[in-house]
Protein backbone atom coordinates (compact mmCIF):
# COMPACT_ATOMS: atom_id res chain seq x y z
CA UNK A 1 0.00 0.00 0.00
CA UNK A 2 2.69 2.36 0.67
CA UNK A 3 4.90 1.77 -2.27
CA UNK A 4 1.51 2.32 -4.30
CA UNK A 5 0.61 5.83 -2.99
CA UNK A 6 4.20 6.75 -3.57
CA UNK A 7 3.65 5.41 -7.28
CA UNK A 8 0.55 7.26 -7.19
CA UNK A 9 2.14 10.76 -6.59
CA UNK A 10 4.83 9.98 -8.65
CA UNK A 11 2.41 9.94 -11.92
CA UNK A 12 2.37 13.53 -11.71
CA UNK A 13 6.27 13.70 -12.04
CA UNK A 14 7.56 16.12 -14.45
CA UNK A 15 11.11 17.84 -14.61
CA UNK A 16 9.30 21.09 -13.64
CA UNK A 17 7.93 19.44 -10.69
CA UNK A 18 11.48 17.86 -10.06
CA UNK A 19 13.07 21.06 -9.00
CA UNK A 20 9.92 22.47 -7.87
CA UNK A 21 10.10 19.57 -4.87
CA UNK A 22 13.72 19.54 -4.81
CA UNK A 23 13.23 23.41 -3.70
CA UNK A 24 10.56 22.58 -1.32
CA UNK A 25 12.42 19.94 0.08
CA UNK A 26 15.72 22.10 1.48
CA UNK A 27 13.17 24.24 3.36
CA UNK A 28 13.17 20.89 5.47
CA UNK A 29 17.12 20.42 5.67
CA UNK A 30 19.14 22.14 8.49
CA UNK A 31 20.96 24.82 6.07
CA UNK A 32 17.25 26.74 6.47
CA UNK A 33 17.69 26.15 9.98
CA UNK A 34 20.88 27.97 10.21
CA UNK A 35 19.68 30.70 8.02
CA UNK A 36 16.25 30.91 10.11
CA UNK A 37 16.81 30.25 13.32
CA UNK A 38 19.30 33.19 13.74
CA UNK A 39 17.30 35.65 12.85
CA UNK A 40 15.08 34.78 15.63
CA UNK A 41 18.51 35.27 18.09
CA UNK A 42 19.81 38.22 16.93
CA UNK A 43 16.78 40.06 15.49
CA UNK A 44 13.59 39.11 17.09
CA UNK A 45 13.44 37.40 20.08
CA UNK A 46 16.74 36.51 21.89
CA UNK A 47 14.83 34.17 24.65
CA UNK A 48 12.53 32.31 21.77
CA UNK A 49 15.29 32.07 19.75
CA UNK A 50 17.23 30.06 22.49
CA UNK A 51 13.40 27.85 23.16
CA UNK A 52 12.93 27.33 19.08
CA UNK A 53 16.77 26.31 18.13
CA UNK A 54 17.30 23.57 21.74
CA UNK A 55 13.76 22.50 21.06
CA UNK A 56 14.83 21.78 17.07
CA UNK A 57 17.73 19.76 18.04
CA UNK A 58 16.09 17.92 20.99
CA UNK A 59 13.80 16.93 17.50
CA UNK A 60 17.33 16.18 15.67
CA UNK A 61 19.00 14.01 18.55
CA UNK A 62 15.51 11.88 18.92
CA UNK A 63 15.19 11.23 15.32
CA UNK A 64 18.61 10.34 15.18
CA UNK A 65 18.33 7.74 17.67
CA UNK A 66 14.98 6.17 16.49
CA UNK A 67 16.12 5.94 12.93
CA UNK A 68 19.36 3.81 14.04
CA UNK A 69 16.73 1.90 16.69
CA UNK A 70 14.37 1.04 13.92
CA UNK A 71 16.92 0.72 10.72
CA UNK A 72 13.83 0.97 8.40
CA UNK A 73 15.19 0.58 4.69
CA UNK A 74 14.40 3.82 2.33
CA UNK A 75 12.19 3.36 -0.64
CA UNK A 76 15.00 3.95 -2.60
CA UNK A 77 15.54 1.16 -5.03
CA UNK A 78 12.32 -0.23 -4.92
CA UNK A 79 10.54 -1.57 -7.86
CA UNK A 80 8.18 1.19 -9.62
CA UNK A 81 9.64 3.77 -7.56
CA UNK A 82 11.32 6.71 -8.73
CA UNK A 83 13.99 8.04 -6.21
CA UNK A 84 15.81 11.45 -7.10
CA UNK A 85 17.99 14.09 -5.30
CA UNK A 86 19.29 11.35 -2.84
CA UNK A 87 21.84 13.48 -1.34
CA UNK A 88 18.88 14.27 0.70
CA UNK A 89 18.33 11.25 2.34
CA UNK A 90 21.38 9.99 4.17
CA UNK A 91 20.67 7.08 6.74
CA UNK A 92 17.61 4.93 7.55
CA UNK A 93 14.06 6.27 6.65
CA UNK A 94 11.95 5.98 9.95
CA UNK A 95 11.01 8.52 10.79
CA UNK A 96 11.39 11.21 8.54
CA UNK A 97 13.82 14.03 9.58
CA UNK A 98 12.85 16.69 7.34
CA UNK A 99 8.87 16.16 7.85
CA UNK A 100 9.80 15.97 11.76
CA UNK A 101 12.30 19.06 11.59
CA UNK A 102 9.21 21.21 9.59
CA UNK A 103 6.75 20.68 11.83
CA UNK A 104 9.14 20.88 14.77
CA UNK A 105 10.04 24.53 13.55
CA UNK A 106 6.95 25.65 12.29
CA UNK A 107 4.77 23.94 15.43
CA UNK A 108 6.57 25.84 17.62
CA UNK A 109 6.48 29.05 15.66
CA UNK A 110 2.26 28.32 15.82
CA UNK A 111 1.93 27.62 19.43
CA UNK A 112 3.95 30.68 19.96
CA UNK A 113 2.40 33.28 18.01
CA UNK A 114 -0.81 31.44 16.89
CA UNK A 115 -1.55 34.12 14.52
CA UNK A 116 -3.61 33.22 11.37
CA UNK A 117 -0.33 33.91 8.80
CA UNK A 118 1.73 31.66 10.31
CA UNK A 119 -0.66 28.71 11.28
CA UNK A 120 -1.31 28.86 7.17
CA UNK A 121 2.26 29.29 6.11
CA UNK A 122 3.49 26.37 8.95
CA UNK A 123 0.30 23.86 7.54
CA UNK A 124 1.25 24.80 4.25
CA UNK A 125 5.31 24.30 4.98
CA UNK A 126 4.65 20.84 6.55
CA UNK A 127 2.13 19.68 3.90
CA UNK A 128 4.45 20.47 1.32
CA UNK A 129 7.46 19.31 2.80
CA UNK A 130 6.32 16.32 3.49
CA UNK A 131 4.89 15.50 0.06
CA UNK A 132 8.17 16.28 -1.01
CA UNK A 133 9.76 13.54 0.37
CA UNK A 134 6.76 11.49 -1.24
CA UNK A 135 7.12 12.16 -4.36
CA UNK A 136 11.08 12.76 -4.55
CA UNK A 137 10.60 9.13 -3.78
CA UNK A 138 13.12 8.86 -0.78
CA UNK A 139 10.37 8.26 2.48
CA UNK A 140 7.63 5.67 2.72
CA UNK A 141 3.87 7.48 3.91
CA UNK A 142 4.35 6.09 7.66
CA UNK A 143 7.78 7.87 8.11
CA UNK A 144 5.92 11.13 6.61
CA UNK A 145 3.44 10.47 9.59
CA UNK A 146 5.69 8.97 12.59
CA UNK A 147 7.71 12.18 11.85
CA UNK A 148 5.24 14.76 12.23
CA UNK A 149 4.03 13.02 15.84
CA UNK A 150 7.23 12.86 17.34
CA UNK A 151 7.31 16.39 16.46
CA UNK A 152 4.09 17.25 18.44
CA UNK A 153 5.06 15.37 21.09
CA UNK A 154 8.43 16.95 21.36
CA UNK A 155 7.02 20.51 21.12
CA UNK A 156 4.69 19.84 23.99
CA UNK A 157 7.07 18.54 26.10
CA UNK A 158 9.95 21.41 24.93
CA UNK A 159 7.37 24.03 26.02
CA UNK A 160 6.14 22.26 29.39
CA UNK A 161 10.19 22.23 30.00
CA UNK A 162 10.40 25.87 29.32
CA UNK A 163 7.13 26.46 31.25
CA UNK A 164 8.74 25.20 34.41
CA UNK A 165 12.18 26.57 34.13
CA UNK A 166 10.65 30.38 33.48
CA UNK A 167 8.48 29.81 36.78
CA UNK A 168 10.99 28.02 38.83
CA UNK A 169 12.38 30.98 41.35
CA UNK A 170 15.51 28.96 41.58
CA UNK A 171 18.57 31.55 41.05
CA UNK A 172 21.44 28.80 39.22
CA UNK A 173 24.57 30.28 39.51
CA UNK A 174 26.19 30.89 36.51
CA UNK A 175 29.29 27.94 37.21
CA UNK A 176 26.71 25.79 38.00
CA UNK A 177 24.82 26.38 34.43
CA UNK A 178 27.53 26.13 32.58
CA UNK A 179 28.19 22.56 34.22
CA UNK A 180 25.21 21.39 33.52
CA UNK A 181 25.08 22.84 30.08
CA UNK A 182 28.30 20.18 29.32
CA UNK A 183 27.36 17.56 31.15
CA UNK A 184 23.57 16.88 30.07
CA UNK A 185 24.24 16.81 25.79
CA UNK A 186 27.82 14.90 26.72
CA UNK A 187 25.87 12.18 28.75
CA UNK A 188 22.77 12.41 25.77
CA UNK A 189 26.24 11.53 23.54
CA UNK A 190 27.42 8.40 25.82
CA UNK A 191 24.00 7.21 26.05
CA UNK A 192 23.38 7.24 21.69
CA UNK A 193 27.20 7.55 19.96
CA UNK A 194 25.88 8.41 16.79
CA UNK A 195 27.83 10.89 14.52
CA UNK A 196 24.88 13.29 14.01
CA UNK A 197 24.03 13.58 18.08
CA UNK A 198 28.19 14.63 18.76
CA UNK A 199 27.67 17.38 16.15
CA UNK A 200 23.80 18.81 17.27
CA UNK A 201 24.80 17.97 21.03
CA UNK A 202 27.81 19.82 20.63
CA UNK A 203 26.48 22.82 18.73
CA UNK A 204 23.65 22.68 21.31
CA UNK A 205 26.08 23.31 24.32
CA UNK A 206 28.15 25.89 22.53
CA UNK A 207 24.62 28.04 22.07
CA UNK A 208 23.64 27.37 25.90
CA UNK A 209 27.05 28.25 27.35
CA UNK A 210 27.40 31.03 25.40
CA UNK A 211 23.53 32.41 26.41
CA UNK A 212 24.04 31.71 29.71
CA UNK A 213 27.17 34.47 29.80
CA UNK A 214 25.59 36.64 28.08
CA UNK A 215 22.60 36.77 29.90
CA UNK A 216 25.19 37.41 33.08
CA UNK A 217 28.12 40.00 31.94
CA UNK A 218 26.43 41.41 28.79
CA UNK A 219 22.63 41.35 28.26
CA UNK A 220 22.48 42.19 24.12
CA UNK A 221 19.08 43.11 22.90
CA UNK A 222 17.58 42.54 19.42
CA UNK A 223 16.05 45.95 18.84
CA UNK A 224 17.88 47.75 16.14
CA UNK A 225 17.19 49.59 12.50
CA UNK A 226 16.34 47.11 9.64
CA UNK A 227 19.12 47.93 8.21
CA UNK A 228 21.35 46.96 10.66
CA UNK A 229 19.58 43.87 11.34
CA UNK A 230 20.45 43.08 7.84
CA UNK A 231 23.99 43.78 8.79
CA UNK A 232 23.85 41.25 11.43
CA UNK A 233 21.98 38.12 9.43
CA UNK A 234 24.24 39.11 6.80
CA UNK A 235 27.99 38.95 9.37
CA UNK A 236 26.34 36.42 11.27
CA UNK A 237 25.53 34.08 9.21
CA UNK A 238 28.74 34.00 7.39
CA UNK A 239 30.79 33.74 9.95
CA UNK A 240 28.90 30.70 11.26
CA UNK A 241 28.97 29.22 7.79
CA UNK A 242 33.08 30.07 7.40
CA UNK A 243 33.50 28.62 10.91
CA UNK A 244 31.89 25.52 10.29
CA UNK A 245 33.94 24.61 6.80
CA UNK A 246 37.10 25.58 8.10
CA UNK A 247 37.23 23.98 11.73
CA UNK A 248 36.30 20.62 9.32
CA UNK A 249 39.78 21.24 7.18
CA UNK A 250 41.52 22.40 10.49
CA UNK A 251 40.54 19.49 13.21
CA UNK A 252 40.42 15.37 12.43
CA UNK A 253 37.45 14.53 11.13
CA UNK A 254 36.07 12.34 14.43
CA UNK A 255 33.29 12.51 16.34
CA UNK A 256 35.13 14.07 19.48
CA UNK A 257 36.03 16.87 16.82
CA UNK A 258 33.14 17.06 15.33
CA UNK A 259 31.70 17.73 18.43
CA UNK A 260 34.14 20.64 19.53
CA UNK A 261 33.80 22.07 15.84
CA UNK A 262 30.37 22.40 16.44
CA UNK A 263 30.33 23.73 19.66
CA UNK A 264 32.90 26.21 18.65
CA UNK A 265 30.13 27.35 16.05
CA UNK A 266 27.86 27.12 18.64
CA UNK A 267 29.63 29.68 21.28
CA UNK A 268 29.65 31.99 17.73
CA UNK A 269 26.35 31.87 17.50
CA UNK A 270 25.20 33.04 21.23
CA UNK A 271 28.12 34.98 22.23
CA UNK A 272 30.56 35.47 19.68
CA UNK A 273 28.09 36.94 17.29
CA UNK A 274 26.40 39.30 19.86
CA UNK A 275 29.71 40.44 20.81
CA UNK A 276 31.02 41.46 17.58
CA UNK A 277 27.52 43.12 16.53
CA UNK A 278 28.20 45.45 19.61
CA UNK A 279 31.97 45.82 18.60
CA UNK A 280 30.11 47.58 14.81
CA UNK A 281 27.53 49.08 17.15
CA UNK A 282 25.04 46.23 14.72
CA UNK A 283 23.48 46.07 18.68
CA UNK A 284 22.19 47.34 21.98
CA UNK A 285 23.00 46.46 25.49
CA UNK A 286 21.19 46.30 28.65
CA UNK A 287 23.63 45.68 31.65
Amino acid sequence: MQAAIIKDIQLFSNPILDYIFIGITMMGSSYFYFLVLPIFYWCVDKRFGLKIGIILLSSIYVNTVVKNVTMVQRPIGYPGIRSIFTQSAGGYSFPSGHAQGTTTFWGTLMFKYNRKCINILGIASIILVSLSRLYLGVHWPVDIIGGILIAVLIIIVGDLVDSIIVESKFDIPLAYKIILAIIVPTALIILFPYTENFEYMGLASGILIGYFIDGQYFGFTVTNTIKNQIYKIIIGVSIFLVLLSVLKYMLPYTNVFNALRYFICGLWFSIGAPLTFNKFKLNKRTL
